[in-house]
């Protein structure tokens, strides 16, 4: 509360002095000395209504304060100042008043990123308009199509971007498009972040980024946590260790980032108490930009992953909290190298044995490999953990879907000479030797259909695929080959 009221009260401050012209200096002096932001608001209000002086208040990630506070300090916490006589509440409660009767605030304008924090302090504050999901401003948060095509042509005219047009649109596109917020909205938007960053780079350097991820746009892990997991104090009192276990929102993550895809009716807002419910969930990962709106299903949003930026930053998601939960541990310096002969060398079952031999040690994993989807997404977000290859799922070959296909990044490791197509194949603990065959048999057919569609080599006729028929039973690999193309 400390460090809040001395943010606004320097903000405040600062205001009045930019604006001598309106504040004289007693005026400034009076606002100054009083205590707290709340009665120098209100103050404010009387001499900005008594000069008919109009007042703008912005307010810019209203929602970091509050997350910050519900990561690191959890729920009570939150709970004590956006509910009741909590401070944060009573700011708002005073901006709406100052909107009131007399009308002293003109136009008040705020950003954020979760919805959580606002429908806590709702009561203090309901006259907000939520224009976020309103298709007039879908293209206002990002860049269409024609704006980065238009920055690349005029970057390559003024020869400041070496790189080749539609190469850089290609790698764009694949990494940084496909946000869309309104149901309504025509068409799919860039991150800004990211197009800036890639012409940062691209134009300082004379050569694209090798690592196609800004860091300023990796989610905030820490203030998802809280989403994900469930703290539970140990009776060890005099220990003060702390367990975890992962919740409902951890499955439904999970299941979302193995089926790339989820249908629900988007909320515009939910307090915290009811982020168990699926679609308050799906509406938050929505607002953070990890789904976007792919369509249209029987009147109901269709969700899904935008693009290989958020693909990669969703598989960290599930990592990390594999890891904090104690359910799978790996030794991810041992197995970058793995997958670096994998993509250099064609040694691809070093890579399956080393996750294979975690989960074997690690009882708690096993939980969360009951089905097909399941194992897919468990494989992925560890194989997309390296910048060596590109991860594809259910990619379009030989008139079927590939479960995963790993292409070499040609923009980190040009030399990679080595690609996959991986067909997944799981079988429940009660089945038998037979039936694991026979699912090898099935996969091996698929994969040598998908390894003859010339796509891949049209696409890029440097790699030489191979397909990868892997067949689990239960949590175990019992089946891993190498396939060819027919012929």
């Amino acid at each position: 509360e400390a460090e809040f009221e001395g943010y606004c009260s320097i903000q405040m401050e600062g205001a009045l002095e930019r604006n001598r012209d309106l504040f004289d200096e007693e005026t400034r002096r009076r606002v100054n000395a009083l205590p707290s932001i709340n009665q120098k608001l209100a103050a404010l209000f009387l001499h900005v209504q008594e000069h008919r002086i109009p007042l703008y208040v912005l307010i810019d990630e209203y929602d970091n304060f509050a997350n910050t506070i519900l990561s690191e300090q959890g729920a009570e916490a939150y709970h004590s100042f956006t509910h009741g006589g909590g401070f944060y509440r009573n700011f708002f409660g005073t901006l709406k008043a100052g909107t009131a009767e007399a009308g002293c605030i003109e136009r008040l304008f705020v950003t954020g990123v979760s919805p959580v924090t606002m429908d806590d302090v709702t009561s203090g504050f309901n006259i907000g308009t939520n224009i976020s999901l309103w298709a007039p401003f879908n293209e206002t948060l990002g860049f269409t199509e024609g704006e980065v095509r238009d920055m690349v042509e005029t970057y390559r005219r003024h020869g400041a971007l070496a790189q080749d047009a539609d190469a850089a649109l290609d790698t764009m596109r694949a990494w940084y498009d496909g946000y869309r917020f309104s149901e309504d909205a025509q068409q799919d938007v860039y991150n800004t972040d990211m197009v800036l960053y890639y012409f940062n780079v691209a134009i300082g350097t004379g050569k694209p980024p090798a690592r196609l991820i800004d860091r300023n746009v990796r989610v905030d892990y820490g203030k998802l946590r809280h989403l994900l997991i469930v703290s539970r104090r140990q009776a060890e009192r005099e220990r003060r260790a702390a367990a975890v276990e992962l919740n409902g929102n951890f499955d439904l993550l999970r299941r979302v980032i193995a089926e790339e895809r989820a249908q629900c009716d988007i909320q515009e807002g939910f307090p915290l108490r009811e982020l168990g419910k699926r679609e308050n969930f799906l509406s938050l990962l929505h607002c953070f930009g990890l789904l976007s709106i792919r369509g249209d299903a029987e009147g109901r949003p269709l969700l899904g992953i935008p693009n290989q930026t958020v693909r990669r930053l969703m598989y960290g998601i599930l990592r990390d909290a594999y890891d904090e939960a104690g359910v799978l541990s790996v030794d991810v310096y041992a197995f970058t190298d793995l997958v670096h002969e994998m993509a250099y060398r064609g040694a691809w079952r070093p890579v399956f044995e080393h996750l294979a031999e975690a989960v074997s040690r690690h009882a708690g994993i096993r939980d969360h490999m009951d089905g097909e989807k399941m194992i897919q997404g468990f494989l992925s977000a560890y194989l997309a953990m390296s910048s060596y290859f590109l991860l594809h799922s259910e990619w379009e070959l030989g008139g079927g879907y590939a479960d995963v296909c790993l292409e070499p990044n040609a923009v980190a490791h040009p030399g990679a000479p080595h690609g996959y197509v991986m067909e997944l194949k799981y079988l429940k603990p009660s089945g038998s030797a037979e039936q694991v065959a026979a699912l090898a048999r099935d996969a091996t057919a698929q994969l040598r259909r998908y390894l003859g569609d010339d796509g891949l080599e049209r696409r890029r006729p440097e790699v030489r695929y191979a397909g990868l028929a892997l067949v689990y039973h239960g949590w175990e690999l019992a089946h891993a080959e190498a396939v060819e193309a027919e012929g």
